[in-house]
């Protein structure tokens, strides 16, 4: 079984438990579910499997990596999949279960030295980025510009960032999104850029900026 198959199959067991679990107890929150299946659809894997496939050409010499806004762990998992376990990532983000369903997403893959921290990601970086070699953000449309300037500000001088955003504004919780793709790189103000590129959807256009 391949590591995608084994996640799916702890995927249906994940909503299975929960489903389980909500009979019994109704404060279980029967829209995770739902959620699971949104982290590892088709989108999910197009957008995450782009990133990781730039990326690599740039993964020679990091040793820590930094993950905002990680949700379940699926770029960790990807990565994960072409660095050696002496590579540590760290995944951080706001919900306290994150970490419980990224763990058991990934059960059975490899993870060596993948942690999942719950924290807010700005509150993080103020007092962690430094250490970092890569910053990776995919969830910019969620998070205040100033958030962001400040992860870019605060960053060693030589570590990369990975950024993603998008132009899809019919999402409440989309408050930093960003018509074309140019005005997305001015918004990061990076000293360089070494590649910028949208990515079509059906509803929106998902672009993504390497640099430091």
């Amino acid at each position: 079984m391949n590591y995608k198959e084994l996640l799916y199959k702890n995927a249906l067991k994940e909503i299975e438990e929960i489903y389980t679990q909500s009979k019994y107890d109704p404060d279980v929150d029967l829209y995770r579910s739902f959620d699971i299946i949104n982290s590892v659809n088709e989108n999910q894997f197009k957008s995450k499997e782009w990133l990781v496939k730039e990326i690599l050409p740039y993964l020679s010499g990091v040793k820590h990596i930094c993950i905002m806004g990680s949700w379940y762990g699926l770029i960790s998992l990807l990565i994960r999949r072409y660095v050696s376990d002496n590579v540590v990532i760290h995944n951080i983000d706001t919900d306290p279960l994150s970490k419980k369903f990224a763990l058991s997403l990934t059960d059975g893959i490899r993870h060596k030295n993948t942690h999942f921290v719950i924290e807010d990601a700005a509150d993080f970086a103020i007092s962690n980025i430094e250490w970092f070699d890569l910053i990776i953000n995919t969830s910019t449309e969620h998070m205040e510009q100033e958030d962001i300037t400040m992860m870019t500000m605060l960053k060693k001088k030589k570590a990369l960032v990975c950024f993603q955003g998008n132009n899809y504004n019919e999402i409440q919780s989309h408050i930093n999104t960003h018509d074309t793709l140019e005005e997305f790189v001015k918004s990061l103000e990076l000293n360089k850029v070494f590649f910028k590129e949208s990515l079509a959807t059906e509803r929106y256009n998902r672009y993504m900026v390497i640099g430091r």
